[in-house]
């Protein structure tokens, strides 16, 4: 039995990392220049009358290893655009290592023809964030972010003197995770730290799970009522004083009503109760590890159970999954 008040706070699930495809495609975006902190801004050449413009930050569905396109001022470049009219020509982008560590400094090199402008973009899941102008040809000393945990992405876009453009992409991937993953047959990216500890409380329904998680103060809904396994995240409300259980409830034979922080959830949320039905035995406190990812976005989350085995709970509630120790 707990023997911890119960409170808490709601989380977002998180899941997962849009990455840039591989095969070649126009851009359609309209472009709009940005400034960003991380890098420095050296002059670059004067653009024609007809002055070329950057892709606008965002979602951004360029293809590495290159794409082409025109950019006028006010206009999206039409998809058949191409670059083939000029000599206009990315001769490599590179970094002077094949990996990084989160917080190690590294330098980009570039060289281009027939370009009069450029830009260099952060790509943060899936996304173009803040560009800077770079010259056409040249480096950049950069710094890794010391929280990174995800492969280092940038793309160069080069433009001539007509609007045409291409781009080049360039991925770093993590040398190591600064964390391990606490179980086996991990994912094949890194957590977004070290496990936490923590006491908890776990009790099995008719039709799904509830566990409450201490240093969270989380309680955590399974729901088992359907083809597709759903889950939900609470606050806990149950201060020390409260009943612990309606006595006006009776349940069938072998059935449990759920009392404390769980039954204040049951009793108070009617889809809950109705879903997960009632309770097969009581509650039973155990010591649990939670890990999660490191995605931007759409992160899964990973709870150790009390017999050792990890409920996997795919981002956004919309899936989880058992897994039996050692499996």
């Amino acid at each position: 039995m707990r023997q911890h008040t119960f409170r808490g706070k709601s989380v977002a699930g998180g899941i997962f990392l849009l990455l840039l495809a591989a095969c070649g495609s126009s851009v359609r975006s309209s472009p709009t220049p940005g400034a960003s902190p991380a890098l420095s801004s050296p002059s670059s050449p004067s653009p024609s009358p007809m002055k070329p413009m950057p892709p606008a930050t965002g979602e951004f569905k360029t293809p590495f290893p290159s794409a082409t396109g025109t950019a006028m001022p006010g206009a999206s470049p039409p998809s058949s655009a191409s670059p083939q009219a000029s000599n206009l020509a990315i001769r490599f982008f590179q970094a002077d290592r094949e990996t990084i560590r989160p917080g190690e400094a590294f330098t980009l090199t570039w060289e281009s023809t027939g370009a009069v402008q450029a830009w260099l973009y952060p790509v943060v899941g899936g996304r173009l964030t803040q560009g800077v102008p770079v010259s056409p040809t040249g480096s950049q000393i950069l710094t890794a972010p010391a929280d990174l945990r995800q492969p280092l992405e940038y793309m160069l876009f080069v433009f001539d003197s007509s609007g045409a453009w291409i781009s080049r992409g360039l991925r770093l991937p993590l040398r190591a995770c600064p964390a391990e993953w606490f179980f086996p047959n991990a994912p094949a990216e890194c957590p977004s730290g070290p496990p936490q500890v923590s006491f908890a409380a776990y009790q099995p329904f008719e039709h799904g799970h509830m566990i409450w998680i201490q240093a969270r103060d989380e309680i955590f809904v399974l729901f088992e009522d359907g083809s597709v396994h759903r889950w939900r995240v609470f606050v806990d409300l149950f201060e020390e004083g409260m009943p612990e259980s309606d006595p006006a409830l009776t349940p069938p034979p072998g059935r449990f009503q759920p009392v404390r922080g769980f039954g204040l959830l049951w009793r108070s949320d009617p889809e809950v109760q109705t879903r997960l039905g009632w309770a097969l035995r009581p509650e039973q406190g155990f010591t649990t590890r939670v890990q999660g990812t490191a995605r931007e976005r759409y992160n899964a989350l990973f709870i150790q159970a009390p017999d050792g085995g990890i409920w996997r709970l795919d981002p956004e509630g919309y899936g989880w999954s058992y897994h039996p120790p050692g499996s």
